[in-house]
């Protein structure tokens, strides 16, 4: 452990806050990913909007579905390797329909090195 650091804020933490949600392992896995998928509350508050927005027929799986494939379109097409931005249409949520992301791609926290993807709005970065 790193003696000089003053302050940490674990993702275990941030889910039993409410500030992260997992995303669903088996749409994951089925999408292609190795590493586990975070979504801050951010995030998931525009997915929630849209699925309760009855008119546009949205559901969970199919949103995080179209999360995930334009997050792998991202990280094929981006130059950087660990902070990709993307975006991808979802209709319902808001005014608008294209919703810019911002995903970082490397350990899950201090505590555990494993890697992890965190998917969060460009300004919660």
């Amino acid at each position: 452990m790193n003696d000089n650091i003053i302050f940490s804020y674990t993702r275990k933490q941030a889910i039993e806050d409410g500030m992260q949600v997992e995303m669903d392992k088996n749409i994951v896995k089925e999408a292609g990913f190795k590493f586990p998928v975070f979504l801050t509350t951010g995030v998931h508050s525009i997915i929630e909007k849209a699925v309760g927005n009855k008119k546009h027929c949205n559901d969970f799986d199919g949103i995080n579905w179209d999360i995930l494939t334009m997050l792998r379109h991202g990280i094929q097409t981006s130059k950087e390797e660990n902070n990709i931005n993307f975006t991808v249409i979802i209709t319902g949520a808001e005014q608008r329909t294209n919703h810019k992301f911002f995903a970082q791609i490397g350990a899950m926290d201090i505590d555990d090195p494993q890697p992890a993807i965190t998917i969060m709005l460009p300004e919660e970065d």
